[in-house]
């Protein structure tokens, strides 16, 4: 296709761009007719994929390999768990889905205003700061508009994020855009923190609970070793390698620890695929 970049993909690294992009890991993606359309910092890639070749403008292939995670030994990932029923349907259902590296401080600011819903509708809050202080951009008639990033929120002040009709979630948007105004060097120090300290600075960030730091880890620092807990999850493990066990439905906490520990054995290394396959094939017969 003129004008567009174009890979071609290998027989060792699969790759599915709608498997990866409809499973709800990021809400800043959106198909319009053959193509996705994704804001990723200060740009938009559009990109598009046609049998084994993947079609791209908006970035180098550095980076667009880079962004979806290429370098991830899936084929280790799916033979590591040959002859288990319930991956093995999701990894049929999916082949090819990877987790895409996010921004960091993106990520932590989506967690934040949205981390109880997967998949969220196209005006959200995160949509409405992007429409208030970041920057516009107009593609092939499309309107799109950038994350504003920390000192972009911190001149804006408080009172314009209030604007954007984020209830209490606006002060620790504010408050959190000080914290890493003051360090701007903090995704750095948590990429090389082992997971208990990595966990409890970005717990430190307001708004932030363990769980959710856990979420932010997994998407943005590729701690792919993790397996967070939320009612989505609870719920397929119920249903699948757990569905032997009672669990009182009042304790869900010593639900998820039963769940964390499950996953911690028996996934390891590979939990946070694990999670994202089992995601996506959730409403799979």
């Amino acid at each position: 296709m003129e004008g567009y970049r174009s890979l071609q993909l290998r027989k060792d690294c699969p790759f599915d761009l709608n498997h990866t992009l409809n499973c709800g890991q990021t809400s800043r993606w959106e198909r319009i007719g053959d193509w996705w359309y994704g804001i990723v910092r200060d740009t938009v890639i559009k990109t598009r994929q046609v049998g084994d070749v993947l079609y791209f403008s908006g970035c180098s292939e550095k980076f667009y390999k880079d962004y979806f995670s290429w370098d991830y030994d899936l084929l280790n990932f799916y033979g590591a768990f040959s002859g288990d029923p319930y991956l093995e349907l999701a990894i049929r259902e999916n082949r090819g889905l990877r987790i895409i590296r996010q921004d960091p401080w993106e990520c932590v600011c989506f967690q934040l205003l949205v981390n109880k819903v997967r998949l969220i509708p196209k005006v959200d809050r995160f949509t409405r700061i992007s429409q208030k202080m970041g920057d516009r951009i107009e593609l092939d008639g499309h309107t799109f508009y950038t994350f504003p990033d920390a000192e972009t929120i911190l001149e804006g002040g408080l009172s314009q994020l209030k604007s954007c009709n984020l209830g209490y979630k606006a002060d620790n948007i504010f408050l959190v855009a000080k914290k890493v105004g003051d360090n701007l060097s903090w995704a750095h120090t948590v990429e090389n923190m082992d997971l208990k300290d990595a966990n409890q600075f970005l717990s430190e960030f307001k708004g932030i609970r363990p769980l959710v730091a856990e979420w932010i880890l997994l998407f943005a620092f590729e701690r792919t070793e993790l397996f967070p807990v939320d009612s989505h999850i609870r719920d397929i493990m119920c249903k699948t390698y757990l569905s032997r066990m009672y669990f009182p439905k009042s304790d869900s906490e010593k639900v998820d620890k039963v769940i964390g520990d499950y996953a911690n054995e028996h996934f390891g290394k590979y939990s946070g695929y694990v999670l994202e396959y089992l995601f996506a094939s959730r409403n799979a017969p």
